[in-house]
């Protein structure tokens, strides 16, 4: 009842767009005393938090059913439970705060504590993430959050922190990108010439799919499914799981299971107010978001296969490829390695390449738990 009664009244301040106006910016301090996914570091702010209450608004770009958005509210439910109500959580899912990037740079300036959005949307923030969106990267889902997981990986988000002020706890999985259309099915990239695409806005998403033959175009999520019905558009990548929340069926009739580019979600917080809570809140808040992603992983990797199921059912024509199929797609992109190596802005490419192959070969190998990707 707490729970039901609270999202309603935050809900209407939303819609009043009182928010915005009322949250302030997290104050700095010193480096975290605690790092996703490590162990503790150097001491931050190590006082004790005593009964002071911490609040963090988080702002969701998907529905309260979406996997995401359950994981979101593990992470509200973990958070004040481990902190016995010293945290106060309001999660504002389903694209009430405004778009993606929108999130980011409400979280990025601290007029909210964290946000939760597609990873590929970090892109624009800083180039030290865009090499994982290059086509046909991983091979599992368990390898790509092996290696995030990894020391490099773990490298790399405090690395971004420093840079954009935005500190990726986790990552979720939004999943393995397919695409719909309204126009016709696709079995072979000669399917996709002149289709207009909507992709999230990200320059190597837009490379992948001009190489693949058709007309990406980006696009705010927000204003896909009018996009869509209004044929602004053909069609558009996102993982089934958006499909099928968002009721795609609606206003597309087919879908493929491409699978270049393993769809991350990050969830991140305001790096200054992380800095600036005492050590235990931090390590509650980086404990809540880990369990909170197992949780998530687990539920999507769950629901992925009935997604596929759900919209055949409603009258989607769902082609799922073979992987013979699949590497044609797979083949026409390999260019987009050479494009991005030729824009140096990633000086350690090579380094995270090797990193992910180890990854990978873990897979191959049977080394990686299933769905988490944690070694085992």
């Amino acid at each position: 009842m707490k729970k039901s009664m609270k999202r309603n009244r935050l809900l209407s301040l939303a819609l009043a767009g009182t928010l915005m106006m009322s949250l302030l910016a997290g104050c700095g301090g010193s480096a975290p005393s605690a790092a996703p996914g490590g162990d503790s570091g150097s001491q931050g702010n190590d006082k004790p938090s005593s009964n002071e209450k911490y609040t963090i608004q988080m702002a969701g770009s998907l529905q309260n059913e979406h996997p995401i958005t359950q994981g979101l509210f593990k992470f509200e439910e973990l958070a004040e439970s481990y902190s016995d109500g010293r945290i106060d959580v309001t999660i504002y899912p389903n694209g009430q705060l405004g778009s993606n990037r929108e999130f980011y740079e409400q979280c990025q300036s601290g007029n909210i504590q964290m946000a939760e959005a597609g990873a590929v949307i970090l892109a624009n923030f800083t180039n030290r993430f865009k090499f994982t969106s290059l086509p046909f990267l991983f091979n599992s889902r368990e390898a790509c959050q092996n290696f995030l997981k990894s020391d490099m990986g773990l490298e790399m988000n405090l690395a971004i922190a420093e840079e954009t002020n935005l500190y990726p706890l986790v990552y979720f999985e939004n999943g393995w990108q397919g695409m719909t259309n309204s126009k016709r099915e696709i079995l072979t990239p000669a399917d996709l010439k002149g289709l207009k695409i909507r992709t999230q806005e990200n320059d190597i998403l837009l490379k992948i799919y001009e190489e693949m033959g058709c007309n990406p175009m980006p696009m705010a999520f927000t204003e896909l499914f009018t996009a869509m019905q209004q044929k602004t558009v053909d069609g558009q990548v996102n993982p089934v799981l958006v499909d099928v929340t968002g009721n795609y069926h609606e206003v597309q009739s087919y879908l493929t299971d491409i699978n270049a580019v393993y769809d991350l979600d990050c969830i991140a917080i305001n790096y200054d107010y992380f800095k600036s809570l005492p050590e235990d809140i931090q390590e509650i808040i980086v404990r809540s978001a880990k369990e909170a992603q197992e949780f998530q992983l687990k539920l999507s990797a769950d629901e992925e296969e009935k997604g596929f199921d759900t919209l055949a059912e409603k009258g989607m024509k769902v082609t799922r490829l073979t992987p013979e199929q699949r590497a044609a797609f797979k083949d026409v992109t390999m260019g987009v390695y050479d494009w991005f190596e030729s824009q140096n802005i990633e000086p350690k490419l090579d380094e995270y390449l090797k990193a992910i192959e180890v990854s990978n070969q873990k897979f191959v190998d049977g080394k990686l738990e299933a769905v988490t990707g944690n070694d085992l």
